[in-house]
């Protein structure tokens, strides 16, 4: 018979508690109760804490390996396996969360054979249209990098000030606790964390987004000329100015565009941040403004025809990201509307006469 060492057993058991946490806070259902009891489980031992950079750094390096969908489903698996007993969660897992523990972190230690130190050492992220990446930073904060999304890290673990610039598209961070401020640079502007999850997104259109999520944000009102050289929070020097700032509470989005002064909206970040589990929401939206969402995420593209009957259309649900066509039999089966591909990656939505469809 063979014998298993009780700090083994003690090993295991908490690497398996961090990664149900870790998995537990991607999910859509996670509410503030959820994360006060895993910080409380944090705290308690440094070998939470540890278990924890190391799960969250193995499943970034899985997630830019093979994908988000595979983790997605078997953190669902996960979930639906253990749900039923809360109390359990902070003692020695059940039989299907340790084999499904088991399965991502074995995955985990395969691949980081290979490149384990990306995500630690890279001074820039990258998203092509349709991909989604986690990448854990120096300081164990977490970047989500949304489709056509670029971010580069401009801070170690020696800077005063830990710095990124999401450079295009749109990324979700979660600040790590540290006595450094964490500050994102947006199209000129400047996002300060306080303690916080947000997200940041760069509208060609509207221009700069940033919704909170938990916590509080301060941005910057005016914007940053030369933002590659700004002064740090708190920098005297001469010339150095402190701009106007708005401080967001949670559920509040700043829209920052070029021609119109910043105004802060109240806003549902579920539908904000759905694109992070593959989903995208929409609450009676327009249709031109849903279709533009749509094709940020697939290069085959939707257009609407220019047809003023089409601008009344107002869509409302939830869609699966990279997917336009579960979204255009959707359309085409609640409205007179008709798709035809003029392209082999171009498809118009046109007005038909509903006795056609008769």
């Amino acid at each position: 018979m063979k014998l298993v060492r009780r700090e083994d057993v003690a090993k295991r058991s908490v690497e398996e508690t961090a990664a149900y946490w870790v998995m537990r806070l991607e999910a859509p259902g996670c509410t503030p109760a959820d994360r006060a009891a895993f910080e409380k489980w944090r705290s308690g031992h440094p070998s939470h804490a540890d278990a924890c950079a190391r799960t969250r750094h193995a499943l970034a390096i899985v997630d830019q390996h093979v994908g988000g969908t595979e983790l997605t489903a078997l953190g669902e698996r996960v979930f639906a396996e253990t749900h039923r007993s809360r109390r359990g969660l902070l003692r020695p897992v059940a039989l299907g969360l340790a084999a499904a523990c088991t399965v991502v972190l074995a995955l985990a230690v395969v691949v980081l054979n290979v490149g384990e130190r990306r995500s630690a050492e890279a001074s820039s992220f990258e998203t092509a249209v349709g991909e989604r990446s986690t990448v854990t930073l120096p300081d164990d904060s977490i970047v989500t990098l949304n489709t056509d999304t670029l971010v580069e890290v401009r801070f170690n673990d020696d800077s005063a000030v830990r710095r990124l610039a999401l450079l295009r598209g749109q990324a979700h961070f979660e600040v790590a606790h540290d006595p450094r401020p964490f500050e994102v640079l947006a199209d000129g502007r400047r996002i300060v964390a306080l303690g916080t999850a947000f997200d940041i997104r760069i509208d060609g259109e509207r221009g700069v987004l940033v919704t909170l999520v938990e916590g509080l944000v301060a941005v910057d009102v005016d914007e940053i000329h030369g933002a590659t050289s700004v002064p740090a929070p708190g920098d005297d020097s001469p010339g150095a100015t402190q701009p106007l700032r708005t401080v967001l509470n949670a559920g509040e989005q700043l829209i920052a565009g070029p021609d119109a002064p910043p105004m802060v909206l109240a806003v549902d970040p579920a539908e904000v941040v759905g694109w992070r589990y593959g989903q995208l929401v929409f609450r009676d939206d327009p249709l031109r403004y849903v279709v533009k969402e749509i094709n940020r995420y697939s290069v085959r593209k939707l257009v609407v025809d220019r047809d003023d009957r089409l601008d009344a259309i107002r869509i409302g649900g939830v869609f699966k990201s990279g997917s336009p066509d579960s979204f255009v039999a959707a359309v085409e089966e609640l409205y007179p509307v008709e798709a035809r591909r003029i392209a082999i990656d171009r498809t118009v939505l046109v007005w038909v006469d509903e006795t056609r469809l008769e």
